[in-house]
């Protein structure tokens, strides 16, 4: 890897020119280079959300087959009085020329929806309007039949009858893309518009939805993305006072999110409602990975040999820089990649893409940043920001200033965390579960006016099914049966949130009224199954195939609730539900519909969550683990990451904001990002505790290095999420407010209880230590060590203590009660015992020797020892033998062998003097 960091920046021109290459091919992928047209698709599905082989999708889409599509276009008129002949002929237009529009499979209105009535002593079943009256009279007398009509009134026209809808029915095979392209809801609006005069016009439904919130996408990403990068690029000129400073890093990550976009598009991805969000992102986190790298080849640059090449000091900036970032990379991907394990598609789909698009841009911060600073100028020799005076020497003098009182303070901080940690879960459990459709559009849109304006005339605006089955055929020809349909519309209709129903029912009582010469007394279900069925021989038409299957095994009771957000249709299927289960027994009733389907698949929003976290922080511990080669430094490298995810759960509880789909990805994304700044801090610390020996020296002195960088990738990160408060959709403003404060929250988290972990953590083993002082394999020096693997000398080395020596220092004495065992790291001693002509020495001992072993068994010393000059020492007890041979026996063994060979030395060698 040396030699590929040194290549790198040697043979710049070549690396750039083969990731233009590999641009422009992931380029083609997003856009056609030759006509501009969009190839990457842009799916408004909330079918997304679902997971898949979900059963009650699966039941839903059976249902759809059996009944038809729930999911219309609705265009509200609202008139000063729709029955007059100028209104009804605009509507009669109106139905006309959308009916005719590409991509229009057929429309409903009163100009066309079929009604049922007795003439002349037959059954006529035609148009509500067939012919519209020349007079004001005959004008009443359709308003009175219109109004009287179960079926139509209260959905085609308001109980008022100053609104009525059309019920637009797209194409059966019209894509959710093919619907925007054609803009099909425009040209409906354009000719509601046009034909409608002084009417109101209003337009809802789940196409007009969908097709809006693609758009807003759309612009949500041509505003979103220039914000970022300005942002972005003035944290930068700020950081680095340089051109290459603000270009590099721009550059770099825009190129990563190009192969993000590129390998979407590839593989047949698609930006939804939750992976829309990822440019945005990547612009904002993807930036912390090539300004670390930027940061540490300018400090090379600014204070490496003046003599040495560009190309050399580049190529080992990023040689010392890179296993920190791939290694924070690693943590963010694995944070990312725990959204696999959601049930939603669409989530899914986020943590991998955004899995992905973090490996490009660690890759490219790695070799494209590299090899795009060789061709800027060398920056200045003195950075301006670390001048004594200036800004960054402040700020450095403050962080070491916060470092130290975290060290003096750890305990009140540790409280104080404590503290936070069980508010945070308190609120947590406060915290509500859904997704606001509607409120999710601002109230000044469209589509939201056009919600609740339709709500308000039309008695419902979300039209889902309540299906009730039975065994055995033609069980809904048995009046019986029919009543207990009858019976639960009535509940239904009771039902605050339901503005009406439609059923098999209202069809019948329909045709029997018509045998009757529309004789209101007999608006009603026939006495006796023959009598129904002889009506349904008579009276079926194509419009109730909607409402009975063709065994009279199934019957569908059409919904129009005014509710769409997820809390409000929980509840409601909820009581829904339960009066299902009071059906007789021959019966099997069921709620289903796409706004149902989705509220079914939030559930497990909080299980998902779950999953992931736990998943998330496994894999960062592991890796944490891994890296300091120590699980109980892992542990406490997590702590000030899961804090500010704690806080976070927090703030939804206390907010009020929902859990959904989106807001769900803020703590796996917030641990995944925060975990880095504590990786580069810790990465820092263990450098220093090397250097220093000492951990809270190490603690103020990692935070006085990484302080300033750390700062400027939380601020730049912040100042990014809230570029999302500028987007139309409430639920992304949410995001960006609920990232920015939980990422706030994790850059005071690493700078006040981190330093306060570190400062008594002990990451600076005596290992390291005796790898400063003796060398790579010290234990190859140590007699102590002798024939102990690396693993194995490190885990003697974490159960040993330093203790310096000043020059003249007796250790021990003859006779002396003692246990210590030393081992000289350096300076020298000499080992003595008294005698009447005066001290006999009896050796001395220099770096790698020993002293003490009897002691150590015999707990009395057999000689004095005393410092000659300054020293350092290893010191070990009974009471490390002990905990070592309980942890890991073997290497206890080979130490207790070791102890004996040194022993049996000493002995030797006394003997031999005495002989």
């Amino acid at each position: 890897m040396d030699r590929i960091f040194q290549a790198i920046p040697r043979f710049s021109p070549l690396v750039l020119l083969a990731a233009a290459a590999v641009t422009l091919v992931a380029a083609h992928q997003v856009v056609d280079l030759r006509t501009g047209e969009q190839r990457i698709e842009i799916d408004s599905s909330f079918n997304r959300l679902v997971p898949e082989g979900d059963p009650h999708q699966e039941y839903y889409e059976f249902i759809r087959r059996l009944f038809g599509n729930d999911e219309t276009l609705v265009v509200a008129l609202a008139f000063d009085d729709v029955f007059t002949r100028d209104n009804l002929e605009r509507i009669a237009s109106l139905t006309r020329r959308i009916g005719g529009l590409d991509g229009v499979h057929h429309v409903v209105s009163l100009s066309n929806a079929l009604n049922i009535r007795g003439t002349e002593g037959e059954l006529d079943i035609a148009p509500l309007v067939d012919r519209i009256p020349e007079d004001r009279a005959g004008l009443e007398r359709l308003r009175r039949e219109v109004l009287d009509n179960p079926i139509y009134a209260g959905n085609l026209i308001s109980s008022d009858g100053r609104a009525t809808a059309l019920l637009v029915y797209p194409d059966h095979d019209l894509t959710d893309r093919e619907f925007v392209e054609r803009e099909l809801d425009h040209q409906i609006e354009a000719i509601a518009n046009e034909e409608a005069g002084d009417a109101e016009v209003s337009l809802t439904g789940t196409p007009y939805i969908k097709a809006n919130t693609q758009r807003r996408i759309v612009r949500d990403l041509s505003r979103g993305l220039p914000l970022v990068i300005l942002i972005v690029a003035g944290v930068l000129l700020v950081s680095f006072r340089t051109v290459g400073g603000v270009v590099v890093p721009l550059v770099t990550v825009g190129i990563a999110l190009v192969w993000t976009l590129g390998t979407i598009s590839a593989i047949g991805g698609s930006l939804n409602t939750v992976t829309a969000i990822i440019p945005v992102l990547l612009l904002a986190i993807g930036g912390a990975y090539v300004v670390h790298v930027v940061s540490e080849v300018y400090e090379e640059l600014r204070g490496g040999d003046v003599a040495a090449g560009m190309p050399q000091l580049i190529g080992a900036a990023t040689r010392r820089v890179a296993h920190p970032v791939a290694l924070t990379g690693v943590t963010t991907i694995a944070g990312f990649a725990s959204l696999a394990l959601s049930p939603m598609s669409a989530i899914r789909e986020f943590g991998l893409y955004f899995a992905g698009g973090i490996a490009y841009t660690v890759f490219a911060s790695l070799t494209i940043a590299p090899a795009l600073l060789r061709l800027f100028p060398r920056p200045r020799a003195a950075e301006p920001a670390a001048v004594a005076g200036t800004t960054g020497a402040r700020f450095d003098r403050f962080a070491g200033a916060v470092a130290l009182f975290d060290a003096n303070h750890r305990v009140g901080i540790f409280v104080g965390a404590a503290a936070v940690m069980a508010l945070s879960i308190y609120g947590a459990t406060q915290m509500r579960v859904g997704v606001k459709y509607i409120e999710d559009f601002k109230r000044s849109s469209p589509v939201r006016i056009g919600f609740e304006a339709i709500n308000e005339h039309l008695g419902g605006a979300n039209p889902f099914y309540v299906v009730v089955a039975t065994d055995y055929t033609d069980a809904f020809m048995e009046p019986v049966n029919l009543r207990e349909v009858e019976a639960l519309q009535e509940w239904l209709e009771a039902q605050p949130e339901i503005g009406g129903t439609t059923s098999i029912v209202d069809y019948l009582k329909l045709i029997n009224r018509g045998f009757h010469e529309n004789d209101p007394a007999h608006l009603a279900i026939p006495k006796t199954r023959r009598m129904t069925s002889q009506l349904l021989f008579f009276g079926t038409n194509d419009e109730m195939e909607r409402f009975v299957d063709s065994r009279f095994q199934i019957a569908n009771i059409l919904v129009r609730a005014r509710v769409i957000d997820s809390n409000e249709v929980s509840l409601l299927i909820r009581r829904i539900e339960e009066r299902l289960a009071a059906l007789p027994e021959r019966f099997e009733g069921r709620v289903t519909g796409n706004s149902i389907v989705m509220n079914r698949a939030f559930d497990g929003i909080v299980r998902g969550q779950l999953t992931s976290m736990i998943g998330a922080l496994g894999i960062i511990y592991l890796i944490l683990s891994v890296m300091f080669m120590d699980p109980r430094v892992g542990f406490m490298a997590l702590l000030p990451n899961v804090l500010p995810v704690a806080a976070y759960f927090g703030a939804l509880g206390f907010t009020g904001i929902s859990l959904d789909p989106t807001t769900s990805l803020v703590a796996p994304m917030a641990i995944g990002i925060a975990v880095d700044d504590t990786i580069h801090y810790f990465n820092r610390f263990n450098i220093d505790s090397r250097r220093l020996a000492d951990d809270r020296a190490a603690a103020v002195s990692a935070l006085t290095r990484v302080g300033r960088p750390v700062t400027y990738t939380s601020v730049s990160l912040c100042l990014g999420f809230l570029a999302l408060t500028i987007s139309e959709s409430r639920t992304a403003v949410g995001v960006g407010l609920l990232s920015s404060f939980t990422l706030a929250f994790a850059w005071l988290a690493d700078f006040v209880l981190t330093p306060a972990i570190c400062s008594r953590l002990r990451i600076a083993t005596l290992w390291d230590v005796l790898t400063l002082d003796l060398g790579p394999e010290p234990h190859r020096m140590i007699p102590l060590l002798k024939g102990l693997s690396r693993t194995q000398a490190k885990i003697v080395g974490r159960m040993l203590a330093v203790e310096r020596v000043p020059a003249g220092t007796e250790i021990m004495r003859t006779g002396d009660v003692g246990e210590d065992l030393y081992v000289v790291i350096d300076g020298q001693f000499r080992a003595y015992r008294p005698g009447p002509d005066g001290p006999v020495e009896l050796s001395t001992m220099s770096r790698g020797d020993s002293f003490g072993e009897v002691g150590l068994f015999y707990e009395e010393r057999t000689a004095n020892v005393e410092a000659l000059t300054d020293a350092r020492l290893l010191r070990l007890t009974q009471s490390n033998l002990r905990s070592l041979g309980r942890r890991y026996p073997r290497t206890a063994y080979r130490v207790h062998r070791n102890l004996n060979e040194i022993l049996a030395g000493i002995v030797a060698r006394l003997t031999k003097r005495l002989s």
